[in-house]
């Protein structure tokens, strides 16, 4: 029985010795609903970022809590620092006032379909003539581009711009490239061809991390351009090149895109690469 009750003791602790320990607690906030294949709808979290953001603050000792509300007060949150950091978090100067951004490795910006038989489309220019589809209030894309005709609805979807250029209605679709990588994923519309170096070829995307947060001090920046318009790239201040868990974030986000992990897991939920 000794023997017996040795031999359970050693392999408990060896089985909770298999746990990992972390030296932190980074917490990432959310909206409630649903941005699939993205994040579930609260209080499921399941989805890309969780698998990007675990690994991501594993690499540095660090846990991931998420805390999921409504968008401003979410927000307020991170400007409080109570939240360390949010997702998706596109660039502004009231927000850089309390947030610090971070490229996230992931692929932005815009791509484009048409029918299979439409020619190749490197720049927007070419579709001079044509016809887009845009939902109205969207990003006129198109604006600088002459001689170009626009069928416009409301609240126009993916799965509706396909059924219109199906039915020769427009020519040409922009919209944002990991929703429209998904609906491909998920719907494979035959007959539909993509355009990936359309309109600005892949961009950046970011995570806001709250400059309020006992993660991350700053410092200044000295390549900073104050002839140049404000940016991600270009503001006045920058993370300090110490050890903070801001500065380890950053920099393990950009060894995992570097290193293909994170275009590894991109194309696990969304069966596409674009980078």
């Amino acid at each position: 029985m000794h023997n017996k009750l040795f031999i359970y003791s050693s392999s408990l602790v060896a089985a909770l010795s298999s746990f990992p320990s972390f030296s932190c607690t980074l917490t990432m906030g959310y909206r409630t609903n649903e941005r699939p294949p993205l994040i579930a709808a609260a209080p499921d979290n399941s989805g890309l970022y969780l698998q990007l953001y675990t690994t991501a603050a594993r690499k540095i000792g660090c846990q991931l809590n998420i805390v999921r509300g409504p968008k401003k007060r979410i927000l307020k949150q991170l400007e409080k620092g109570q939240i360390d950091f949010y997702l998706g978090f596109s660039f502004n100067p009231t927000r850089a006032k309390y947030t610090y951004f971070i490229d996230n490795g992931l692929p932005g910006g815009e791509i484009g379909i048409s029918l299979a038989g439409y020619p190749e489309v490197e720049k927007l220019t070419q579709l001079s003539g044509a016809t887009v589809l845009q939902s109205l209030g969207s990003p006129d894309f198109v604006r600088n581009v002459e001689n170009v005709h626009r069928y416009t609805e409301a609240d126009m979807t993916i799965d509706r711009a396909v059924q219109l250029l199906m039915k020769k209605r427009g020519d040409f679709y922009i919209y944002n490239r990991a929703s429209l990588d998904y609906y491909l994923k998920q719907n494979k519309p035959k007959g539909i061809k993509t355009h990936l170096n359309c309109c600005g070829g892949v961009k950046p995307t970011y995570l806001g991390f709250s400059k309020n947060s006992p993660y991350i001090t700053e410092q200044e920046n000295d390549s900073f351009d104050s002839s140049k318009p404000l940016s991600p790239t270009n503001f006045p201040t920058t993370i300090s090149l110490g050890e903070s868990k801001a500065r380890q974030l950053e920099q393990t986000l950009h060894e995992m895109q570097d290193s293909g992990e994170t275009e590894a897991i991109y194309q696990q939920y969304y069966g596409l690469t674009h980078y």
